[in-house]
């Protein structure tokens, strides 16, 4: 009997033992999911500072995806949607307009921006290339035909071009089921102020926008209870009084150059921007086309980017805010983003 006493005895204890590890491990996971409802870009930490006291991850022509059909010179590995997915809160991206044209898939750059287009692809890719990629492209010779409309395109939209709509209702989709998450668009703007806004309304994303800072930055917590977490900059054209909430960048961000061939060429010094300007975006990128993905497995490892944004930070007295690369999924940006951050 005192065996079986004994034996009872361990079981119950062993079996207590077992349920205590799962009430503090479940009190543990209730723990870790308050933490995720309290946090501010994946960070309680976070949320008590201002917007321009965090860095970000950001990718350069975040539109240019290899993943997605007809980019001829793809600069991140996937779409918009599977980057803010990975932890790029920061989105670089060019505006064009566009027309369908007689071809499937290939939108044709329309109007007085082609020109404009034409000598930026030439000055960015050489003559030469964008004679070959438009011939590969299958894209000389073409027909536009129907509305003229705003499309993300990297200088001709016939290298590659998705449509700024549909790129606005995946942003929208991303931050209704991520609600503790603060997002910013800087776009090299070539559509026009109003048809930007025109599109931003359609997508629904006009209850999103940020006004201008009076008196300074936001927290991230003030901005997120708030629901005003997405930033709208613009390179050219701010909305001015009609559409305040389209920031002109360059008041806004100062930058670093980024026409780098070699990563022995990187750069700190001025840029554009207003030298007063309190975010910072540092240009991390290399400027060939040949090997782009190979390039940044080079310069977005930690021992070249975290030396550079050491280096930026005390050469401009500026955190770095934006820290802008090509595929972002090589090297180690995530991680780097995070020591900045002091994490």
């Amino acid at each position: 009997m005192t065996a079986n006493r004994d034996g009872r005895r361990i079981v119950l204890l062993s079996l207590g033992a077992v349920l205590g590890l799962v009430v503090v491990g479940g009190l543990g996971l209730l723990a870790a999911d308050d933490d995720a409802d309290a946090a501010c870009n994946g960070h309680v930490e976070l949320c008590d500072r201002a917007y321009d006291e965090v860095a970000y991850a950001a990718t350069h022509n975040s539109m240019a995806a290899a993943a997605e059909p007809g980019w001829f010179f793809a600069e991140q590995p996937d779409g918009i949607r599977a980057q803010l997915d990975h932890g790029v809160r920061v989105l670089l991206v060019d505006s064009w307009y566009g027309q369908r044209t007689d071809r499937r898939g290939i939108i044709a750059t329309t109007g007085s921006t082609r020109a404009d287009a034409l000598r930026e692809a030439r000055g960015e890719f050489g003559e030469l290339a964008v004679r070959a990629a438009l011939r590969a492209q299958g894209a000389t010779g073409l027909s536009p035909q129907g509305p003229v409309r705003p499309y993300l395109c990297h200088a001709m939209c016939e290298l590659g071009s998705t449509s700024w709509r549909h790129s606005l209702d995946e942003l929208r989709d991303w931050l209704a089921e991520h609600p503790r998450e603060v997002v910013t668009v800087f776009v090299q703007d070539e559509v026009t102020p109003a048809d930007t806004a025109e599109v931003v309304e359609a997508a629904g994303l006009l209850a999103y926008v940020a006004a201008p800072p009076a008196l300074g930055w936001p927290t991230l917590g003030e901005m997120i209870d708030s629901g005003r977490r997405l930033v709208v900059l613009m390179e050219n054209h701010g909305g001015g009084t009609s559409y305040p909430w389209l920031l002109q960048g360059f008041d806004w961000v100062q930058d670093t150059p980024y026409l780098f061939h070699d990563p022995a060429e990187f750069s700190c010094a001025p840029n554009r921007g207003d030298p007063d300007a309190s975010l910072f975006l540092v240009n991390h990128w290399i400027k060939s086309k040949t090997r782009i993905a190979e390039n940044a497995e080079v310069v977005n490892d930690r021992s070249v980017l975290a030396p550079r944004l050491e280096e930026c930070e005390a050469e401009r007295g500026r955190l770095p805010n934006y820290v802008a690369v090509d595929y972002y999924d090589r090297g180690d940006l995530m991680a780097v983003v995070d020591e900045l951050n002091g994490f």
